[in-house]
């Protein structure tokens, strides 16, 4: 890729309340969310994360718009109460070779009617790549591995369906193609990005993904 060109802004919005997105080429709301067709999650495991969601949403809102100024070229970052997140994340060494093509970006699938936010696309200017990048923000309870000792990381868990529907809208939206995934896990004190996802294998996690959640709209 010889030149790097901005995403076209695209005729989609989300309302925050509902988290409903609206395409506006289609002029309709959209009956599903990327996240929505990806959780998988028992009805257990739901309660147990919006029991804790009055932690983990101002972390994850307040990191990922640190590094959406970041990407938009500020020098003036409010990092609020989540410094310790923020500062490894900008510092990561990728973003010392990287070109934003893309940030916080909504896209819309009308033929599956989903909507979508992607987190980061960009060009690696090292490895002459382009990368779409999701971020997640982590706190260390529960965490096994130990930063300090080196031990072997693993990551909480995949990213290949999520990232999959974005190589598709992108694919519809763009005629954009990314090279590699990654995901970026964002800790207290400590930021890590994870090896890279092939592209094959996000676009097969997310056709399955899609059609598992099919299924179950057919059922109900």
């Amino acid at each position: 890729m010889n030149t790097i060109q901005k995403l076209p802004s695209l005729p989609v919005f989300r309302d925050e309340g509902t988290h409903k997105y609206f395409c506006e080429k289609s002029d309709k709301w959209l009956k599903y969310s990327t996240t929505q067709v990806c959780n998988e999650l028992d009805e257990e495991a739901k309660a147990n994360i919006e029991r804790l969601r009055h932690i983990w949403q101002p972390r994850g809102e307040t990191v990922h718009y640190c590094l959406e100024q970041k990407m938009l070229g500020s020098d003036d970052i409010d990092m609020g109460d989540y410094e310790e997140w923020a500062i490894p994340l900008l510092e990561l060494e990728l973003f010392t070779h990287f070109e934003p093509m893309g940030v916080e970006y909504m896209m819309s699938n009308p033929i599956k009617d989903v909507g979508g936010q992607l987190d980061l696309i960009g060009y690696d200017t090292k490895a002459k790549k382009v990368r779409l990048i999701d971020l997640k923000t982590r706190s260390l309870s529960g965490l096994k591995h130990d930063f300090d000792k080196k031990k072997d990381w693993k990551e909480p868990y995949r990213t290949d369906k999520q990232l999959g529907c974005y190589i598709e809208m992108l694919k519809m939206n763009c005629d954009l193609r990314p090279d590699i995934c990654n995901t970026i896990w964002a800790y207290k004190g400590k930021c890590v990005m994870n090896e890279d996802q092939p592209v094959e294998r996000c676009e097969e996690a997310w056709k399955e993904a899609w059609e598992k959640f099919q299924a179950k709209q057919e059922v109900f």
